[in-house]
């Protein structure tokens, strides 16, 4: 392994093991305060105590620190949708749509400044490709993705293999995989046509 893939799964570990996490959390515990007041510490206690056991029982996953940082996070999605469809009445979608609310925000800053030089409009489709091929080392191997410029003015990605997804149906909560997809509304914010010029 070189140098750069051992600082890239520390930096993946890091942020998908410790930031989004903490971040994410954050943004359920800002539902729990108005739908269950009083048992915020409980419910938030509830959620951690279950993600831990979830990443114990999926370890085989965690190959490296890159897939140790998604795992973790994964986890606490699992975690937080079970504790939270109580309060949604058992309604799979209603919490789905809040936790994909709620994971929106995660690391907004960092993907703001990734991608603002594309305001500058020179060749923004060759800075897309440049910061996705480069955000790709964040992921786990396991994650298998695809870039492809058919002409000068599209560019590609296809995943063909997702680590998320394949820990979600491993739990039978498929439909959790969109929470982790709701990660993307900032990069895609950040493509917006009305700000890029794309």
């Amino acid at each position: 392994m070189s140098l750069k893939e051992n600082i890239l799964g520390v930096e993946a570990h890091w942020l998908m093991g410790r930031v989004m996490p903490r971040e994410f959390l954050e943004e359920v515990g800002k539902y729990l305060q108005h739908v269950a007041p009083g048992r915020e510490d409980e419910l938030m206690a509830a959620i951690k105590a279950r993600a831990e056991e979830i990443a114990e029982e999926d370890k085989d996953l965690a190959v490296d620190g890159r897939s140790e940082g998604s795992l973790a996070i994964c986890a606490e999605v699992l975690a937080s949708y079970e504790t939270l469809l109580p309060l949604f009445d058992g309604d799979e979608r209603r919490t789905i749509l809040y936790l994909q609310h709620a994971m929106g925000p995660v690391l907004r800053r960092p993907y703001d400044l990734m991608f603002s030089t594309l305001n500058e409009r020179k060749d923004p489709l060759d800075k897309i490709e440049k910061a996705c091929r480069a955000t790709v080392g964040m992921y786990p191997a396991y994650f298998e993705f695809d870039f492809q410029r058919p002409d000068p003015g599209l560019f590609e990605m296809k995943i063909r293999r997702c680590f998320f997804r394949d820990f979600f149906d491993r739990h039978d909560a498929r439909l959790a995989t969109t929470v982790m997809c709701a990660f993307d509304v900032n990069f895609m914010r950040a493509i917006d046509p009305a700000v890029s010029g794309l």
